[in-house]
């Protein structure tokens, strides 16, 4: 017999429902629609669906997609940090861990839910304890795929995402003057490591953190850079390991720097914190004469060459002393070709410079004619074109070279540092026997010693005149000095175990709370949605299908007021 859906519906409801709250076919569509529209967040099912009962399966876990960019904080026009789609998404599933606290906080949080599981959370309310398991859950996972599903490189970026998100932050970008990967929420800088445990090597730039330890531009408390260095230890099948990952981290500050640098093990690290020290007329230690002297390396922006461009180009007289007429000179000078890098601007070689042979300046001269070209008779002079790439060719390139004379002096000066023996000859994998090497490390101790006498605004400035800032050395901490507390005041922040095994275990604790409440709503979707494709697939024929749809409706909207605590 073939019945009306919406009578169905009707008859089912009208016993519970007022006159004006009665359930139509095109309601309960809806709510479906809705329902289902949600479910591409999780990705997979929460239940395992195979087989029945249902129950809870490592497979089963959301499955966030993996973006490094998606979790990253996105700016708008006004620079106002907000959260995208994905990043959002993230941030719903871990933030019932240890809400408020620091890495060492939540480290510990999820140390210690592996060994006690739901027992942290039971005495809580239905709908909060499913959602913190969850939390759990999700990271446990979100972290397992990362670590076992990708190449070292990839797996770093996407790692640092990962714990920005948990702890409320955001990346930084790459070349901005800071030795950073990420900023937590309360702005503290944090450099990311991420090694096998066997070979672990924490460092970096030395300029880099000179800047973020001189011009401190975060909230850390003591103004420094904290290290987060975490070791890996895997075994099994690329994609199926298992293992653990241990979190560590120190910090660096102006008071600590010269002490740890000095005290590393690799000559070319320790040679960073040498300064250019000679004795005055009394026999104490100080900075030579001409430190100051050392200025700063110049980089140009584009902006700044672009300015510099129309400093000299953007005259009238510039172009008609080349033989360009008057008309000619106007024309160029109101058009973006007199810019560097900009909108509208020509187009560039991988030189940096003006592209002026086929086919790259196709574009170049497709620009250039309509400015020369003469509006009484339509004609321009080929060889004009030619001549106004090359001019403003030369200009670039004396652009270029204002910047190499404005860094001349300051290496000059630098080479004289090394020619008087002030900056040494650091060998590449000498000894420790080696007296060139004993030599780097006895200068070190001795700038060292020096650095630690002085008062914080000389510590500053001594700073930016040590051999590593000023030839833009790298520094690396080997195994023992980046996981011991040896060199670092070292904290251990704990143990993350990953794999499909350790998670499973955390399931087995966890899985009374699912299977009741969730696995029911789930499961009664599951039959909501069967029965109704097959309703509909036999022409509405099959009562019974109809029937059994509404009542897992029936069952979604009880459980679903149960576990959320709504009437």
């Amino acid at each position: 017999m073939n019945t009306n859906w919406d009578l169905l519906i009707e008859n089912h409801f009208s016993k519970k429902e007022k006159e004006d709250e009665k359930l139509s076919l095109s309601f309960l569509m809806e709510s479906i629609g809705e329902v289902l529209a949600e479910m591409p967040d999780l990705r997979t099912p929460i239940m395992e669906r195979m087989g029945s009962p249902m129950s809870v399966s490592y497979d089963g876990i959301p499955e966030p997609p993996l973006t490094e960019l998606g979790w990253n904080k996105l700016e708008t026009d006004e620079g106002t940090e907000v959260s995208g789609e994905q990043r959002a998404l993230l941030e719903n599933y871990l933030k019932n861990i240890a809400p408020g606290g620091d890495l060492t906080a939540k480290i510990k949080a999820l140390d210690s839910f592996y060994e006690s599981g739901f027992n942290q959370i039971e005495s809580e309310k239905t709908n909060e304890m499913i959602s913190k398991t969850l939390s759990y859950l999700v990271f446990y996972k979100t972290l397992t795929r990362i670590i076992t599903n990708f190449n070292a490189a990839s797996a770093g970026f996407t790692f640092e995402a990962f714990l920005a998100t948990l702890l409320g932050g955001s990346q930084i970008k790459a070349n901005t003057g800071t030795i950073a990967d990420f900023k937590t929420a309360e702005n503290i800088p944090i450099s990311l490591k991420l090694y096998a445990e066997k070979s672990v090597s924490t460092g970096g730039s030395f300029t880099d953190l000179v800047r973020d330890l001189v011009d401190p531009k975060f909230s850390h408390p003591d103004g420094g850079m904290r290290y987060v260095v975490c070791t890996k230890s895997l075994a099994g099948k690329p994609g199926q390991q298992e293992g653990g990952i241990k979190f560590y981290e120190f910090d660096f500050t102006l008071d600590n720097v010269a002490n740890i640098i000095a005290g590393a093990s690799r000559a070319h690290t320790a040679s960073n914190i040498i300064l250019p020290l000679v004795e005055d007329d009394k026999g104490n230690l100080v900075l030579i004469a001409n430190a100051d002297e050392l200025e700063e390396p110049v980089t140009f922006s584009n902006e700044d060459i672009d300015a510099r461009v129309k400093d000299i180009a953007g005259k009238e007289e510039f172009w008609t002393n080349l033989g360009f007429q008057q008309f000619q000179a106007k024309n160029l000078i109101d058009s973006p070709v007199v810019s560097y890098n900009q909108e509208g601007s020509l187009t560039l070689t991988g030189q940096g410079t003006y592209a002026s042979r086929m086919p790259t300046a196709a574009r170049n001269k497709d620009i250039i004619t309509p400015l020369l070209t003469d509006p009484e008779t339509g004609q321009v002079n080929a060889k004009d074109i030619t001549k106004a790439l090359a001019a403003l060719n030369v200009v670039l390139k004396s652009v270029y070279q204002q910047q190499v004379d404005a860094n001349q002096s300051r290496k000059a000066g630098i080479g004289d540092l090394s020619k008087q023996g002030l900056f040494p000859k650091v060998p590449k994998g000498g000894s420790k026997k080696d007296p060139k090497v004993q030599n780097v490390m006895a200068l070190a101790a001795r700038s060292r010693d020096w650095y630690n006498e002085q008062d914080e605004e000389t510590k500053r400035r001594a700073l930016k005149y040590t051999m590593g800032y000023l030839n833009t050395q790298q520094f690396e901490l080997n195994r023992s000095e980046s996981t011991t507390d040896a060199l670092v005041d070292l904290r251990y922040l704990g143990e993350i175990n990953i794999g499909s095994t350790h998670i499973q275990n955390v399931l087995t604790n966890c899985e009374s709370i699912l299977n009741e409440n969730v696995t029911a709503i789930f499961s009664s979707l599951k039959v909501l949605s069967e029965n109704l494709n097959d309703y509909f697939a036999n022409g509405l024929n099959e009562d019974s299908k109809a029937f059994t749809a509404i009542t897992a409706a029936d069952n979604i909207e009880t459980r679903t007021k149960e576990v959320s605590g709504t009437e």
